[in-house]
């Protein structure tokens, strides 16, 4: 697939996504996130990735607001906190966020974790949701093939449209990316540069010297090389400038392999929702 600032996924539910967007978990100052958004906006990204346990819905919906750009061009997701999981404790969820937002129509609305069986009333609010069409796709996030195997699926034919799970070089999840593959589940990839823990990676370093780049660059090329939607976050403009200069140079089949091989099955984001593994 060729790959440019225009290029969109398609996903199982027939909407497309922009690969490339950006997250922006842990930027809690209003204005420092408002800043954000308008500057990777303004640089050309048209997918911006929150969550209602981020706190910054409001400043991403003025961001957009204030940017001018139309809105058939923008793609928004936001998540639902677990603390909402419940039929109608979701769709309350979703109105705050979208209030929040500003948007009539949110593009993608995930639930964040997989934790209990409150997440399968969950799941059927965005169900409603998507077919009153305030929802144009439905997702959900750190799932695991466990997750979906011993329970989601036991319980529903409602394939989401996409599963966002932390994913980089040294935690490339070849399991989860497969199964969705075969779901037909678009991937998405947060924590996609393992929050700068490995960019200075000797083979990295190598590959990002053969090809006149930035490891970050590198790093965000080969997560859209694979075809999985990469939401890298900042708040410094540059960066944020810099992380979205990958439309103009390839890696090549024998480079991809280099950074396959640095797999290693390390997470970045340990903390889970009630302290246990149960649910994953």
């Amino acid at each position: 697939m060729a790959l440019d600032r225009k290029t969109r996924i398609t996903l199982n539910d027939g909407h497309t996504i922009p690969p490339l967007g950006l997250g922006v978990f842990q930027i809690e100052d209003a204005t420092v996130c408002e800043r954000a958004v308008a500057a990777a906006l303004d640089c050309g990204y048209r997918h911006i990735d929150t969550a209602a346990i981020y706190g910054n819905e409001e400043a991403v919906g003025r961001a957009i607001s204030r940017s001018g750009i139309p809105r058939e061009e923008l793609f928004v997701t936001t998540k639902c906190w677990v603390d909402d999981f419940g039929r109608e404790a979701t769709r309350k969820a979703f109105d705050a966020s979208r209030k929040k937002l500003g948007l009539d129509v949110i593009d993608l609305y995930l639930l964040h974790w997989p934790v209990d069986e409150t997440m399968m009333g969950a799941w059927e609010a965005l169900a409603d949701l998507r077919a009153e069409g305030a929802v144009r796709s439905i997702g959900v996030s750190n799932f695991t093939v466990r997750r979906f195997e011993d329970f989601f699926f036991r319980h529903t034919d409602v394939v989401p449209a996409v599963n966002q799970v932390e994913l980089h070089p040294f935690n490339s999840r070849p399991d989860v990316r497969e199964y969705c593959r075969g779901k037909g589940i678009a991937v998405e990839s947060y924590s996609p540069l393992a929050r700068a823990k490995g960019l200075d990676d000797p083979a990295l370093a190598a590959i990002a010297a053969e090809c006149g780049r930035t490891p970050a660059q590198v790093v965000i090329r080969w997560h859209l090389q694979h075809g999985l939607v990469v939401i890298p976050k900042s708040q410094h403009p540059e960066r944020i400038r810099e992380n979205a200069e990958v439309f103009d140079f390839a890696l090549t089949p024998g480079q991809m392999s280099r950074i396959d091989a640095l797999n290693e099955g390390r997470f970045v984001i340990t903390w889970r929702p009630g302290g246990e593994d149960r649910w994953y």
